[in-house]
């Protein structure tokens, strides 16, 4: 259930926000209609140079100005993306088109278009078209008002019954932060399913809503690190004797845990996140775009801290499988949840997410699961690097989101 009582403070804070928003979808309206009515002045009879001037031509807009024409906060182009598995590279937007190249999984590319079920990418030693089915969007190009915290960059979180993992826990596992030329900062690397990363933006719409942000802690996880997280584990459960009956508490067992084989991870449609409440947000550009990012918050605690591996963290007093849609909403409610905790999941469940039975900071896209089968990807690669560009209002004749 939804918390029904908001401080005057929370509430002079969302209020201010959606002005904002309000206030800037609402100038970009008037500027498009007066835009429409100078189109319509120009090409009147007796105009002799109106309908040649703007047969070609598109009234530009008041800028910078706010995306209310995508999927998104701000447009796909300019955005970072990546391959998940071996795709090929075509010349037209069509798999009937000719071939130029094959990319290996997790190769980089900016997205420059998109028309159908493709894109139009470049790097700096390729252009072409793939299908963005099976291609990872960068989120923090296109969802800045989320709040992004990859600590296995700096120092790994992971934890089984409040007890130290060797060489894991405080560990940079895997480094995934860099500079950001779209975002003009240094930002964290977090790349999700382009599907998948659809939802987590209306999730993070129905936290706004309730001055609240989503704390993305991790998406794409490579394969090694996976098998880095299981080795480390069963190795600590075979020395302690808490930590082996914390983790194989009937009907638990080590694999709710940490999958040893590919995981949703790997493929690109789980995401690892926690909840904060909005103290402060500001209005900003970026480009061409204005939109909103958190400037202050503070993290709800939860009733384990997050990637503590073991049947404390657990939802639900018994495992179920985590692609079964339906049958999870009759099992018994882990009476250690806190609010904030099922206040996450609400938010991801009315997105089109599923939650993992054992890890209530975990979130699976089963619908992107179902599409991809076989063909989902296995996370043999890391991602260290970005190609992106700030979004202008002139660069987005090819999107059609």
């Amino acid at each position: 259930m939804l918390r029904k009582n908001r401080s005057l403070l929370n509430g002079l804070i969302i209020i201010l926000s959606f002005s904002i928003v309000i206030v800037g979808i609402s100038t970009y309206l008037q500027q498009s209609e007066k835009n429409e009515q100078t189109e319509e002045t120009a090409t009147e009879p007796g105009n002799q140079n109106g309908s040649d001037k703007n047969d070609n031509s598109e009234e530009k807009p008041e800028l910078p100005m706010w995306y209310t024409d995508g999927t998104f906060e701000l447009p796909i182009v300019g955005a970072a993306g990546y391959t998940s598995v071996k795709q090929a590279l075509y010349e037209e937007p069509d798999s009937n088109a000719g071939s130029l190249q094959e990319l290996s999984p997790g190769t980089p590319f900016e997205i420059r278009g998109e028309v159908g079920g493709y894109w139009l990418v470049r790097s700096d030693t390729f252009e072409g078209w793939i299908e963005h089915r099976f291609a990872f969007i960068n989120l923090p190009d296109v969802i800045p008002s989320i709040i992004y915290n990859h600590t296995n960059s700096y120092d790994s979180r992971f934890q089984s019954s409040r007890v130290e993992i060797p060489e894991l826990t405080g560990e940079p596992l895997n480094p995934m932060i860099e500079y950001n030329d779209r975002l003009q900062k240094e930002e964290f690397i977090m790349p999700l399913l382009y599907q998948t990363a659809k939802k987590l933006f209306y999730a993070q719409q129905l936290a706004l809503q309730n001055g609240e942000s989503l704390v993305v802690y991790e998406t794409f996880r490579p394969r090694d690190v996976q098998l880095l997280v299981n080795d480390s584990l069963t190795q600590l459960v075979e020395e302690n004797e808490k930590v082996a009956e914390g983790i194989a508490d009937e009907p638990w067992s080590m694999t709710w845990f940490i999958n040893m084989n590919v995981s949703n991870h790997q493929r690109g449609i789980a995401i690892d996140l926690s909840l904060a409440e909005v103290e402060g947000i500001i209005d900003q550009t970026i480009g061409d775009y204005r939109t909103l990012t958190v400037e202050n918050y503070t993290e709800y605690i939860m009733h384990t801290p997050l990637h503590e591996l073991s049947a404390e963290s657990a939802i639900f007093e018994r495992p179920i499988a985590s692609a079964d849609r339906e049958g999870w909403k009759d099992l018994t409610i882990n009476s250690k949840m806190t609010e904030p905790s099922l206040k996450l999941q609400e938010y991801m469940v009315e997105a089109g997410f599923n939650p993992l039975a054992s890890e209530w900071w975990h979130f699976n896209d089963v619908d992107a699961l179902e599409d991809l089968e076989k063909e989902a990807g296995s996370g043999e690669f890391y991602i260290k690097e970005t190609f992106n560009s700030v979004p202008l209002w002139k660069d987005l004749t090819l999107t059609k989101e």
